[in-house]
């Protein structure tokens, strides 16, 4: 899948609307830290917020992974198993997956008007 971080369930989406994002913490070796289950350590942020590169650079180092960096992607958001089940569904019914994502909803009406609507 385009702009997807390994096996994760995060995808990157970089449209230039937001400086909102997560950080996520890349190993020395290029990889993301992951935990067994394919989660990778992040925190929700604004690019630039050197807090919470701090808050993830700690944390990073609390699990053993010191050596790394604060890697940031511009539109992405944690969503829970539940969100990403639903998204999946709403995605194979033709819809947009999630409501919150701006830039595709900005595309759809875009489309929308130089197309029409199927109905």
């Amino acid at each position: 899948m385009k702009g997807q971080i390994g096996k994760t369930k995060i995808q990157v989406v970089n449209d230039n609307i937001t400086n909102i994002g997560v950080y996520v913490w890349q190993k020395a070796n290029g990889k993301f830290f992951t935990d067994g289950d394919n989660n990778v350590l992040n925190i929700p942020a604004r690019k630039g917020d050197q807090s919470k590169i701090d808050e993830l650079t700690k944390a990073a180092s609390y699990y053993g992974q010191p050596e790394g960096k604060a890697v940031f992607f511009e539109g992405t958001a944690r969503i829970s198993d539940e969100e990403y089940s639903v998204q999946q569904d709403r995605m194979a019914q033709g819809y947009i997956p999630s409501e919150n994502d701006l830039g595709a909803l900005i595309a759809a009406k875009k489309t929308q008007e130089m197309y029409g609507n199927e109905e």
